[in-house]
């Protein structure tokens, strides 16, 4: 509704600035939503602020969706100018930086169209070449990320957590699977248990460990100032070495891939050194093809963390890593595949919602969404 109303406002006041950083924001969110969803309100929604009092909303199609929001990202930054009315200290991504709101809206196009890699192969190999080509980050300078305040209110969401309960833990999967890879991340990602050992907990299992055993998340993504990803350069690098890899763009696949690596690290401040030892590890260095794609898959997943939609989508899309259901995990040992819609919305906007599922096979947590064919 925010940024229906930003939109709006930029259109009234002849801002085409304004109006595309909303038509940026409302793509990014949008993703996230038919993502987790499926087919979802987005044709419609919010006119009922307009021409009350029509406040059902037909639901479009995920294909329709995401064709919409690929076209809408193009028109936005064929609307941004350096010189244009803009928003500077409101702006707490790019600080009122038209060409680095272009890169981040190229590189949204880029996450969308290889998320069609294997429903529409042919679609996702025309967006994402002609978003590379538009221009997307080229460093960790472009990352769009929200960065929090060591303020007492402004804080980050972990770090307000902890101030008040000491009951979590990371993930087994993800400490296991840095282990296995000898991954300098692994002290950056978590922290020691009181024996100093990195602990995670298995997903799906209701045994709680002592807390003593297990560790916390790491200082980096747990302290007060610490930022929330939106999209990085280390993302982007990853797409374009699997497009590449899939011959859709030009580029070598392995350099991309080491480059991604290697931006992800360097925003963690991990050593050179450490980095260089990494990618000269057989299990890390770049092997092409079949091997070579799911090699991107995981490390793309490894340098998610803190950004659990689009990992979540990504780990959907590709099937990797391989994760297993927990010992304790209803629903027939089987992950979930997508979110259920709210009983809110089945009373509210029942026709829609009803005839939604129809054309989804139900739309169970089990029903995977349109892009999902793994």
């Amino acid at each position: 509704r925010d940024l229906y109303e930003v939109k709006q406002k930029g259109r009234e006041a002849e801002w085409p600035n304004v109006e595309a950083v909303g038509m940026i924001l409302t793509a990014w969110i949008m993703q996230a939503v038919t993502d987790l969803w499926g087919d979802t309100g987005y044709s419609q929604a919010l006119l009922g602020r307009d021409s009350p009092p029509d406040m059902t909303v037909e639901y479009d199609t995920q294909e329709d969706i995401y064709n919409a929001l690929m076209s809408e990202l193009g028109s936005a930054v064929a609307m941004l100018s350096p010189s244009g009315a803009r928003i500077d200290d409101g702006d707490l991504l790019y600080e009122g930086d038209m060409d680095r709101w272009r890169l981040f809206a190229n590189s949204l196009r880029l996450r969308m169209a290889m998320r069609l890699s294997e429903v529409a192969p042919t679609t996702a190999a025309t967006e994402a070449s002609n978003a590379i080509s538009a221009g997307v980050f080229t460093s960790n300078l472009d990352n769009a990320m929200v960065q929090f305040v060591d303020n007492g209110v402004d804080v980050h969401p972990i770090y307000g957590y902890e101030r008040n309960r000491d009951d979590h833990s990371i993930s087994a999967t993800l400490v296991d699977t840095l282990k296995t890879l000898s991954d300098p991340r692994l002290p950056v990602y978590a922290r020691p248990n009181q024996s100093g050992e990195y602990n995670g907990t298995q997903n799906g299992d209701m045994t709680d460990p002592p807390l003593t055993e297990v560790s916390r998340i790491g200082t980096w993504f747990s302290s007060a100032d610490t930022p929330t990803i939106l999209m990085s350069y280390a993302e982007v690098l990853f797409l374009r070495a699997e497009a590449a890899e899939r011959g859709w763009v030009s580029g070598n696949a392995e350099l991309l891939y080491n480059d991604a690596i290697t931006a992800a690290m360097t925003l963690l401040e991990i050593p050179s050194a450490d980095i260089d030892d990494y990618l000269a590890q057989p299990r890390v260095h770049y092997q092409g093809g079949q091997a070579g794609l799911n090699q991107i898959y995981l490390q793309k997943w490894i340098a998610l963390f803190g950004n659990g939609p689009e990992a979540y989508a990504e780990w959907r899309r590709t099937g990797i890593p391989h994760l297993q259901s927990g010992p304790d995990a209803i629903n027939d040992g089987r992950i979930p595949v997508r979110l259920p819609y709210p009983d809110r919305e089945k009373s509210l906007n029942r026709e829609a919602v009803e005839a939604a599922m129809a054309r989804q096979s139900g739309a169970t947590i089990n029903t995977p969404v349109w892009w999902d064919m793994n």
